[in-house]
């Protein structure tokens, strides 16, 4: 009995548990479709205001509506100068308890937007739902030729989104650039004779196009906006395949195919150093060229038509001079696990050692690792094969480097970029050649192992290596070491970071049994040699240290553009203390987040 007992305890268990998880992926699926439903609301939402400042525009200057066209989505509402708005249906399915917004007419007689009733605000003043009658938007409403009446704001468009973290409606008037809480929490058909009742979450109340003289929309609030209809006395310009936003490059001429009806008379107005000119329906714009003294970059070409009637329209078309440059794409070598981009490989001279990350090549001792070849000072050092410490930034910026070889042999004694994470802040206790890896942090507590490189970060790499002619030095200037891009591609390093070791910071300032610290006149500078695919050299400095000025004490970025394109920069370190052998402080700095430059999108500007 008792082990039928548990035998329908499990069974009950084993269903209830089903059962909850059935629920669970209903929940989860339901979840799924309210913000699907919520973000079409979004999207509905900032398509009815571009509408409702669509249909003022169409006011202001005296476009006609052509047409009105029913769509599964809403409405299309087409206007004579060959622009259109799109009205949504209403949504069902969520309840998203969105802001109100509208316009309202005020005693200027221009309109302002709305919402929940109210004038909405940015920094102190209304925001103007329709443009300006002046040339380009510079002048207010029934300005005579553009150039008198009331200065006034241009018209802006709001966007509106929902707060993914606080679920509140937000509304930007910079094009998305700042938002602003409206405080309103987000929760989640057709009449008869051409009249239709716009149902659900919509800016627009109903749109009646049964009279034949006008449409006329109502806003959600009852607001009400009339458009007068096109007839045969009406004019009609429409500017085919005319994008929203012309964009031309300087001194050039654009030509644009023009549909038009019923069009006597007309008149160009064009901002400051631009020219347009309509013959045999033809428009032509010519932008201002680069080297005018005063010319307006943007701005709109309005050009008024009259009909024989005497019924007039204004089509405007926004243009903008400038070109059509490369932007560039930063890429960062930053040497954190966080970003390893390359292939795991083995480094047979390191034990046989995987590398999976960019921790993995750090010395587990500064001095005495075998991988740095101390083990018996050169003795140890690798032979010349492949097998020698390297690494490489593979399917990033593509930066890679290997132990040149030095001495006939690969060894950190020789020059390398050896991968650190060691920092101290104590540069007298830490401040030997047994710490040759350890990067001066003032902020650090002692001697630690993590956020030391620039901004915070863990690893970083410690550059080894110097020449300076002397003949005691056997390093010659081609072999120092070196990044390069293993690709084979010529690229410009925008910039890296750079900064001193303990070792070094200590004997600059104290000296050691090898060197005197720096006197009057010293100085210390890392020298970076750029090779280009030609087989030619640029060069470019820094001083890290200097007895007038003291000593870099913290990560300085160190911008190497100049170079130019290069396939490879070799660093050397340049000084004046000498110890009767040559250069004789330690040749030592560190680096971090080498930045590269790629061709980002063309962009125009």
């Amino acid at each position: 009995m008792k082990k039928i007992f548990t035998f329908l305890m499990i069974a009950m268990v084993g269903f209830a548990l089903t059962g909850c998880r059935q629920r669970i992926w209903e929940e989860l699926d339901e979840l799924d479709n309210r913000v699907t439903a919520l973000e079409e609301i979004v999207k509905k939402t900032n398509s009815d205001i571009a509408a409702i400042q669509s249909i003022l525009n169409a006011i202001q200057n005296n476009v006609f509506v052509t047409n009105v066209i029913t769509t599964p989505e809403g409405y299309t509402i087409q206007f004579s100068d060959g622009t259109s708005a799109t009205i949504s249906n209403g949504t069902d399915g969520a309840d998203a308890n969105a802001p109100v917004i509208s316009v309202r007419q005020d005693t200027d007689g221009n309109y302002y937007w709305t919402i929940n009733g109210e004038w909405l605000i940015v920094d102190g003043e209304r925001v103007r739902a329709n443009g300006h009658d002046g040339q380009n938007g510079q002048n207010g409403q029934d300005g005579e030729d553009g150039q008198d009446g009331q200065d006034g704001q241009d018209a802006v468009a709001p966007q509106v989104r929902i707060n993914e973290d606080t679920k509140e409606w937000e509304i930007s008037t910079d094009g998305g650039v700042t938002w602003v809480s409206t405080g309103v929490i987000a929760e989640g058909q057709d009449g008869e004779n051409g009249s239709v009742i716009v149902e659900g979450e919509t800016l627009f109340q109903s749109i009646d196009y049964s009279n034949e003289d006008y449409v006329i929309f109502t806003l959600a609030d009852g607001t009400v906006l009339k458009v007068a209809r096109y007839d045969e006395s009406a004019p009609m310009f429409i500017i085919v395949d005319a994008p929203e936003l012309i964009q031309m490059e300087y001194g050039t001429t654009m030509e644009f195919a023009v549909e038009a009806t019923n069009v006597v008379e007309h008149l160009i107005n064009v901002p400051e150093g631009w020219h347009a000119s309509y013959i045999n329906n033809v428009l032509s714009i010519t932008a201002p060229a680069k080297d005018l003294c005063h010319y307006d970059k943007e701005g709109f070409i309005a050009i008024t038509v009259v009909s024989d009637s005497g019924k007039m329209s204004i089509v405007k078309k926004n243009v903008m001079a400038g070109e059509w440059v490369a932007s560039v794409e930063l890429r960062t070598l930053t040497f954190e696990d966080a970003n390893v981009q390359f292939a795991p490989y083995e480094l047979e001279y390191f034990n046989n050692k995987q590398i999976t990350t960019w921790s993995d090549l750090i010395a587990e001792d500064q001095y005495g690792d075998y991988i740095l070849g101390y083990g018996a000072w050169m003795g140890d050092c690798v032979p010349t094969d492949d097998s020698h410490y390297s690494w490489y930034d593979e399917n990033n910026t593509f930066l890679a480097h290997e132990f040149p070889i030095n001495y006939d042999s690969y060894c950190f004694a020789g020059g390398g970029h050896a991968i650190s994470n060691y920092v101290s802040s104590d540069y007298v206790e830490h401040g030997n050649y047994t710490y040759q890896l350890t990067a001066y942090d003032k902020d650090a507590n002692g001697l630690v192992t993590s956020g030391g490189g620039h901004n915070g970060s863990d690893n970083f790499a410690v550059h080894y290596g110097y020449y300076d002619g002397s003949s005691w030095n056997q390093t010659t200037e081609d072999d120092l070491p070196a990044i390069y891009f293993k690709d084979g591609e010529a690229r410009v390093i925008d910039h890296l970071w750079v900064c001193l070791t303990t070792y070094e910071y200590y004997c600059l300032y104290e000296g050691n049994g090898l060197t005197e610290p720096m006197g009057d006149g010293d100085y210390v500078i890392i020298e970076a040699i750029g090779h280009k695919e030609d087989g030619t050299t640029s060069r470019l400095t820094i001083r890290v240290a200097d007895y007038q000025n003291g000593v870099i004490d913290d990560w300085t970025k160190w911008d190497l553009t100049a170079l130019g394109e290069v396939v490879s920069v070799n660093f050397n370190i340049i000084g004046t203390n000498d110890n009767g052998y040559g250069f004789s402080q330690p040749a030592y700095f560190a680096y971090d987040d080498v930045a590269v430059q790629f061709p980002g999108e063309t962009i125009f500007r």
